[in-house]
């Protein structure tokens, strides 16, 4: 078998990333030549590490370029920042849960009462009617000439 040009050789060597150690062994009298392969570890600190630190620091320095973008772009316009608006808020909230508190404490406010049902309201109307309608009742209006 031929090797290549020298040449081409070069141009080989060139653009081969890892380089395979040969080894020759002796084996019951012939010469046995064995290339080693690198382990894991060493072709992660040549491949892995510096993908990682790239990858890594590219994603710091675009959040910080944006970042920076949009604190300009804030102070252009003159807006406020999110902690002072949320500030403002809780500010506004506590205000405004003071005036319920106030408007609580001065109204009777009972919320263990019990809601009534609709059917329950339409029956009190019909006996508050009744007893509004007592013939009794109905003959002094019409003496009296009320409504």
């Amino acid at each position: 078998m031929s090797s290549p040009p020298p040449a081409a050789a070069a141009a080989l060597k060139q653009y081969k990333f890892i380089n395979t150690t040969v080894r020759t062994k002796e084996v019951g009298g012939r010469t046995v030549r064995s290339s080693l392969q690198p382990s894991n570890f060493h072709l992660f600190i040549k491949a892995g590490l510096p993908f990682l630190l790239f990858s890594v620091g590219a994603s710091y320095v675009l959040k910080s370029a944006v970042e920076g973008k949009n604190l300009e772009r804030e102070k252009a316009k003159g807006l406020i920042s999110k902690s002072e608006r949320q500030a403002r808020l809780e500010a506004e909230k506590d205000q405004m849960m003071e005036k319920l508190n106030k408007r609580i404490k001065s109204q009777d406010f009972d919320n263990t009462k019990r809601i009534e049902r609709p059917e329950e309201i339409l029956e009190r109307r019909k006996r508050e009617r009744e007893e509004r309608n007592r013939w009794y009742k109905r003959t002094w209006r019409w003496i009296t000439g009320q409504q």
